[in-house]
C-alpha cells in the first residue's frame, strides 16, 4: 500500500509537470512563437490580431518564446556626424518600433538585444547618409522634419524583411562644438541680416510707389475739384445775372434803388463815398438822414 502511494505521488507530479508542460499564458502585451526543435511553429497575438490568454502546445517537444507587442523606444546617442562644409555634430538620436512579424523576427534576429543592435547601426548610418549633404545651419534650424521623414524612410528600407516596423525616428540633440557653434551662428546672423534688409529695401520701394500715386491722385482730385467748383460758381453767376436782368427789366428804377442801398451800406462799413449816378448824387446822404429822422 505503501509503494501504491509513492507511486501515485509520482504520477501526479508527472501529470503536473507535463500541464504545466503542455500549457502556456499570453499576455496582452506581448506576441508568443510556438518552437519545435527551433523551428517555428506557430504565432500568437501578433500586432493586429487579438489571441491573448491560455494557450497549448505540445508538453517537452514544443517551447515558447514571447516577444513584447507594444511599441518599442530606442535611445541612440553620441552619433558622430559630419556635415557637408566638414563640420562636426553630436547627435542624440530616438527610435521607435514595433516587432510587427515575430517568425521572420525570429529567423533573421532571435532576440530583442540583437535586433536592437542592428538597429543602432542601421540608425547611424542612415542618420549620417542623410546629414552628410546639408549645413549644420540645416540641420539645428528649420528642416528638421524633412530630414526626420528621409531617415525614417532609409532606416525601413535597411530593415526590411527583419519583422520590424518603423514607426517613427528623432532628433533629440544636435550640438556644435563651441568654436564651430560660433562660426554657424554668425553666419546664420549675416544670412538674417541680409534678409532683413532685402525685405526693408523692398518695403521701402513700395512705400514710395504707393506715396507717389497717393500724391498724383491728390492731385487729380483737386484739379476735378476746382473745375467742378469753377463750374457750379459761373452757373450761379449766370443764373444771378439772369435774375438782375429779369428784374431790371421788369422795374428798372427800384433796381436801381436796390442798388443804390446795397452800395451804401458797402460804403458805410469800408467809410468810401459813392456816386450813386448822375441823376441821383448824395443818394447815400438822403436815406442816412431819412434814417435818422424816423429814429432807425
Amino acid at each position: 500500500m505503501r509503494g501504491l502511494g509513492i507511486f501515485g505521488l509520482i504520477v501526479a507530479i508527472g501529470l503536473l509537470i507535463t500541464a504545466m508542460q503542455s500549457f502556456f499564458i499570453v499576455d496582452q502585451t506581448e506576441e508568443a512563437l510556438v518552437l519545435q526543435v527551433g523551428a517555428a511553429k506557430e504565432a500568437y497575438n501578433e500586432p493586429g490580431t487579438n489571441e491573448a490568454g491560455l494557450k497549448m502546445k505540445l508538453p517537452f517537444v514544443q517551447s515558447v518564446i514571447k516577444y513584447d507587442r507594444r511599441n518599442i523606444g530606442l535611445d541612440i546617442p553620441n552619433i558622430e556626424v559630419l556635415a557637408s562644409n566638414q563640420e562636426q555634430l553630436i547627435v542624440d538620436a530616438f527610435v521607435r518600433y514595433q516587432i510587427s512579424d515575430p517568425l521572420a523576427f525570429y529567423q533573421r534576429l532571435v532576440t530583442q538585444r540583437t535586433a536592437e543592435a542592428q538597429l543602432s547601426q542601421f540608425t547611424n548610418t542612415a542618420i549620417r547618409n542623410a546629414l552628410a549633404n546639408k549645413l549644420p545651419e540645416e540641420i539645428i534650424s528649420g528642416q528638421r522634419a524633412t530630414l526626420m521623414d528621409t531617415i525614417r524612410q532609409n532606416l525601413s528600407e535597411s530593415t526590411a524583411g527583419r519583422g520590424i516596423t518603423i514607426i517613427d525616428v528623432r532628433i533629440r540633440r544636435a550640438d556644435l562644438p563651441q568654436d564651430v557653434s560660433e562660426r554657424v551662428f554668425r553666419r546664420m546672423e549675416a544670412a538674417r541680416n541680409q534678409e532683413a534688409e532685402l525685405i526693408r529695401a523692398n518695403g521701402d520701394k513700395q512705400a514710395q510707389a504707393i506715396r507717389a500715386k497717393a500724391d498724383r491722385d491728390r492731385t487729380v482730385i483737386l484739379a476735378e475739384a476746382n473745375q467742378k467748383s469753377e463750374e457750379i460758381r459761373g452757373e450761379g453767376d449766370a443764373k444771378r445775372n439772369e435774375i438782375y436782368a429779369a428784374a431790371y427789366g421788369r422795374d428798372p428804377e427800384f433796381f436801381r434803388f436796390q442798388r443804390a442801398l446795397i452800395a451804401c451800406e458797402q460804403s458805410l462799413s469800408k467809410k468810401t463815398q459813392i456816386v450813386v449816378g448822375p441823376d441821383r448824387l448824395n443818394l447815400c446822404d438822403e436815406f442816412i438822414d431819412a434814417a435818422k429822422t424816423s429814429g432807425r
